[in-house]
């Protein structure tokens, strides 16, 4: 057993730590320097953040060639792959979907899938925390994923990486909300910027998709992210379009009827590609087996239809250029549309980490090009090349599953530099979008993944905020039952000893057969006179009314009494027996208590990267006081707060409870009946001499 240190050696010790956070605080004071000069501090900001994902961009492709060159060897990866061994045809897809389920369940669960939903999510609900280490886990997950055959394609993940690296800037200089938001879409812009050499469609993705917001406040810094993103990218690639589209003329006004149907029928696929996609993901989490063994069956699967299909694999581009350029015959056409859409689904079910921007257009592409060469077949005096439907295709597809018109346009435009296409372009996408939209309840295919999680993405954090909250907490024994029978002289006589919303009318079973609002009572109040004698609460009360029970969430209840002008509903159970009302004003009064809760625990939880990693984390946040972070002391575990009543047996407060579960963080204001894990870490504070004594008991 090694000797301890000497005291000697401690105390170098501490002085070389003591140097290193002088040096920190240093470089930190002035970086909150520059914040202080708010426009500048957020153009600097931008830039850098564009610099980055130009940066990253660039590396991403890198590694994406290196894995794919170290799997498949050089060369064209279609000439490649026909000329592979069977064993390898199916080998190397399964073996990189195996290694990506594991290394994405192990490290970053977030990593898996297309990325964009990830941070749509990040910004709506969760003020736009996203992780740092969700750039490494996704770099390296999405270029193997590429590489090793899945498709998908570069732009989802490319989106994710230079989002939460907006994220952790905004993290690091402890920016406000909305300027967190701005900078996530800053990563994502330049992201997709970079990736496709389209600095306006980068722009208005972010804008469009990641955050809903087109004022000058936030696409100002999107815009010069960008650029940055794009200059980047340039400087490594050259400035050319990532396709060559072909010679385009609308040749007759008659045939924008052709890109018409073009536009209906894409929104069918979109539909059908959309639930097919997570459908698969359905059929693959329902299989009882390790992730890696469901990558492996996936890949090889994916594999097997790549026996006969290569062109699935990865991202396609070079299959999209021959539909492009009218070299890809019809039935090839016709059938990579099927096989893409199963590739696809293959790929997000087994769990690669990829986006679908990519597979869309190849998708789209493969579907106009088919319909074009059937089209000009038998037009060919009025109708353009396939290839030019081909074109449009790939706007109509990426409108229709996104819901994103706007982007499509634009990125197709970008990609081409082709601009006499426009107007089919506009047309099929709108059509498209419209058809898909409908199709899917509103949905599009980034949206329905969070709303299969119970995430209301357009409602945001308001509305998941809200449905925190169950019914039944807020539901209260009702007194104000009235027979049907009664008179409205007893009913007046009632009205005028009640503070109460509404008088509920039940029969002799206690069914709830009818209500009579607070509106209602005022309006008998001041038409007493006009009312014929003889009358009962049968004649007079509302027969057709919304009602709620236990499970119905607080949103659709908060809605309901909206939309009927109401202040209180009437709880149910499944016999419609009245057992309760929830009035408007407990719901927000509830709701704005959660929220203060929710974004206290956020302040809190972000004060926790300022405190240097050690054994136990001590931070002085002001002279005498600390903040530390510890882990759960032994004898804490299994005791509630309420048993262990810290402050008076400690002297400190534990104002936050870290609490890890299935690889995921959550963070936990605390409440007294709350029993602390092993595994927890707490976030404590008082004074230095409380706070050092609570850390020797660990």
């Amino acid at each position: 057993m090694s000797a301890p240190p000497s005291k000697e050696r401690i105390k170098k010790l501490r002085r070389q730590l003591n140097r290193r956070r002088a040096r920190y605080v240093w470089i930190q004071n002035i970086l909150f320097k520059i914040k202080s000069f708010d426009q500048l501090f957020v153009i600097i900001m931008a830039m850098f953040i564009g610099i980055f994902a130009g940066v990253i961009s660039a590396g991403f492709r890198t590694l994406i060639d290196f894995f794919r060159h170290s799997l498949w060897g050089q060369g064209a990866l279609i000439d490649v792959v026909m000329e592979a061994p069977l064993y390898f045809k199916i080998g190397i897809p399964a073996l990189g979907g195996a290694l990506v389920a594991w290394f994405v369940k192990r490290f970053a669960s977030e990593a898996k899938g297309h990325g964009v939903p990830e941070v749509m999510n990040a910004v709506a609900t969760q003020n736009g925390f996203i992780r740092m280490r969700v750039v490494i886990i996704k770099a390296f997950a999405s270029a193997m994923s590429i590489a090793s055959g899945a498709s998908v394609g570069r732009e989802g993940p490319i989106v994710q990486i230079g989002s939460a690296f907006g994220s952790s800037v905004g993290q690091l200089f402890q920016v406000s909300v909305r300027r967190m938001k701005t900078f996530i879409g800053c990563g994502a812009a330049a992201g997709i910027a970079a990736t496709f050499n389209a600095p306006i469609a980068g722009a208005i993705f972010a804008s469009e998709v990641i955050l809903g917001d087109f004022s000058a406040a936030a696409i100002g810094p999107i815009i010069i992210a960008s650029v940055f993103g794009t200059v980047i990218s340039r400087s490594l690639y050259g400035d050319f379009p990532a396709f060559v589209p072909p010679a385009y003329t609308l040749h007759s006004p008659i045939e924008i009827i052709f890109y018409i149907i073009l536009g209906v029928v894409t929104g069918f696929v979109a539909w059908f590609f959309v639930r097919s996609l997570y459908k698969s993901e359905d059929v693959f989490d329902a299989l009882k087996a390790p992730v890696a063994v469901k990558g492996l069956l996936g890949g090889a699967l994916l594999g097997g239809v790549a026996v006969y299909l290569p062109q699935i694999l990865g991202v396609g581009y070079e299959t999209m250029e021959s539909v492009l350029s009218g070299n890809l015959g019809l039935a090839i056409a016709a059938g990579l549309v099927l096989a893409k859409i199963l590739a696809t689904g293959l790929s997000m079910g087994f769990g690669a980490s990829g986006g679908i921007f990519a597979p869309s257009l190849f998708i789209g592409s493969m579907l106009g090009g088919a319909m074009g060469s059937i089209i000009h077949t038998m037009f060919p005096e009025i109708t353009a090349s396939s290839g030019a439907y081909a074109l449009v295709g790939m706007a109509a597809m990426v409108a229709a599953t996104t819901h994103a018109p706007v982007t499509a346009v634009l990125i197709i435009f970008e990609m081409t530099t082709e601009y006499s296409v426009i107007l089919p372009l506009m047309i099929t996408s709108i059509i498209a979008m419209v058809i898909s939209s409908r199709l899917l309840d509103g949905a599009n295919i980034y949206t329905l993944k969070l709303k299969r999680r119970g995430i209301d993405i357009y409602g945001g954090k308001d509305i998941n905020v809200l449905d925190q909250i169950s019914v039944n907490t807020l539901k209260k024994k009702i007194i104000n039952t009235i027979p049907e029978s009664l008179s409205l002289e007893g009913l007046l006589e009632k009205l005028s000893i009640s503070s109460a919303l509404n008088f509920y009318v039940k029969d002799e079973d206690g069914h709830l057969i009818g209500i009579i609002t607070h509106s209602a009572m005022r309006r008998f109040l001041n038409h007493q006179e006009d009312i014929p004698a003889g009358v009962t609460v049968r004649d007079m009360m509302n027969r057709k009314f919304e009602v709620i029970s236990d499970a119905t969430p607080i949103h659709e209840a908060l809605r309901k009494m909206t939309e009927m002008d109401l202040e209180a509903l009437p709880v149910v159970d499944d016999n419609n027996i009245l057992n309760g009302e929830v009035e408007r004003t407990a719901i927000v009064h509830q709701y704005q208590e959660l929220l203060i809760h929710t974004e206290s625990a956020k302040a809190i939880a972000n004060s926790m990267k300022f405190i240097q990693k050690q054994y136990h984390e001590k931070s002085e946040v002001i002279p005498g006081f600390f903040l530390a972070r510890i882990n759960t002391p032994s004898t804490f575990v299994n005791q509630s707060l309420r048993s262990l009543n810290v402050r008076q047996s400690y002297g400190v407060d534990i104002l936050l409870i870290r609490r890890t579960s299935d690889g995921q963080e959550k963070d936990i204001i605390p409440d007294v009946n709350e029993k602390l894990l092993s595994s927890d870490q707490l976030l404590v504070f008082g004074k230095q001499k409380h706070v050092e004594k609570l850390c020797t008991i660990l």
